[in-house]
């Protein structure tokens, strides 16, 4: 993997396209050598054979009048004109050596020989034809593939040098193609990494002003509905402590039923102002708010057993670092209360260095992501992971697993 990014787009590209031409540039060389080599083979055996039948006439009138110099010139001048002859021998019937004419130069000789005997043959006057009745002699040839090989080398050599200028050639185009390609992938990629990296920003920038948002109306409705409701309560009770006889009975009925509608309204506000900003993070920081949340929850419903682990120093994570881990362990449970049917539940949080882990946990029924469309709260968390920076990552094949990583640093602004 390293080595890949060590080599670039541009390199992988190249690679893509000239591994394959060059794989078969090399089998078809190699095809092409070996052929080579197999036409010369063959193409020796082929004369050799020709060339040992050929001396047949001439070495059964050398053996028949026992002159020899005749056939010398004759084979001398057939090793001149034919580098592939390397040696020419004539034997006898006991294949004792008669004559032996070898090439001069650098030839080397096969290791095989051709051969062809030279027959006794009786004329007959009447009749016609003739008679083979015994062998008189031989003659062996021995050819050499130095001099063919020299010229298949050559001409291969040729070949071999324009393939490879052909090679050159395309291996300069797909150089000259890749480089615009690769300008242009890299331009997309980095449009792609910009898109990205402002989305993230919007991203935060919406949970940011929504978590203001939210801020502003939990004080409105403290500041302003609950201090209506706190004096509307008052004045009904001095009501009711005013209509003490029986004439004013139904005042003092009506006093008490506006004293309970007030403090009704009253709670309900401040169960609002709970959800809207949660005031255990403000007076007792993310590690007391999340204890009291599972506190909470685990009281609410006691057939799953709620439990929570804390580890590192949470100190100075306020602002939206806290208000966004709290809302992810908030959403998660809630899952786990509407949906998992589980028996126990964990959530763990750890700062380790620069970064913050969260993890919570459930041994319930799980579900398929493939199957199922995922919630608008699981969507809430992992766009508020993603604006942070962070990975989110969940695993429901048994049960349900979800495993957060928040970077430190995105949240020191709030500090």
């Amino acid at each position: 993997m390293r080595a890949a990014k060590r080599i670039g787009t541009r390199g992988r590209l190249l690679a893509i396209t000239l591994l394959p031409v060059l794989a078969l540039f090399v089998t078809l060389t190699w095809y092409n050598y070996q052929s080579r080599q197999s036409e010369v083979q063959a193409e020796l055996a082929e004369r050799g054979q020709l060339l040992a039948s050929a001396l047949i006439a001439s070495g059964e009138i050398s053996l028949v009048q026992g002159q020899f110099d005749e056939l010398r010139a004759t084979i001398n001048g057939m090793l001149q004109t034919d580098r592939a002859i390397h040696r020419v021998t004539l034997l006898d019937e006991a294949r004792k050596p008669l004559l032996d004419v070898v090439a001069r130069g650098d030839t080397v000789a096969e290791s095989r020989y051709y051969e062809a005997a030279i027959h006794k043959r009786l004329l007959y006057v009447t009749g016609g034809g003739n008679r083979n009745v015994g062998t008189m002699g031989y003659v062996q040839v021995r050819m050499s593939p130095t001099a063919m090989l020299r010229k298949a080398r050559a001409r291969f050599q040729l070949e071999l040098g324009v393939a490879f200028a052909g090679l050159m050639v395309c291996a300069a185009l797909a150089w000259q193609m890749t480089s615009g390609f690769a300008s242009s992938l890299q331009a997309s990629m980095q449009a792609v990494r910009a898109a990205d990296a402002e989305k993230r920003r919007l991203l935060q920038r919406v949970t940011t002003a929504v978590e203001d948002e939210r801020k502003a109306i939990a004080l409105e409705i403290h500041d302003e509905l609950n201090a209506t409701l706190i004096a509307i309560r008052l004045e009904s009770q001095q009501i009711a402590a005013l209509a003490a006889d029986d004439a004013l009975a139904q005042i003092r009925d009506k006093a008490q039923a506006i004293t309970r509608l007030a403090l009704g309204l009253y709670n309900s506000g401040r169960t609002l102002v709970r959800r809207l900003r949660p005031e255990m993070l403000d007076m007792l920081g993310l590690q007391g708010a999340v204890e009291e949340m599972v506190r909470q929850v685990g009281s609410s419903h006691p057939a799953c057993h709620f439990s929570l682990h804390t580890e590192g120093d949470f100190t100075g994570l306020n602002g939206d670092a806290a208000i966004s881990a709290y809302r992810i362990v908030q959403e998660a449970l809630s899952n786990i209360v509407k949906h998992a049917r589980a028996g126990s539940a964990s959530v763990d949080i750890a700062r380790r260095g620069d970064a913050l882990h969260i993890t919570v946990a459930d041994d319930g029924t799980g579900f398929d992501p493939a199957r199922t469309a995922a919630g608008i709260g699981l969507a809430g968390m992992r766009e508020r992971v993603q604006g942070l920076g962070g990975t989110f990552a969940m695993d429901c094949a048994s049960g349900t697993c979800i495993a957060v990583t928040l970077p430190v640093e995105a949240w020191r602004a709030g500090i």
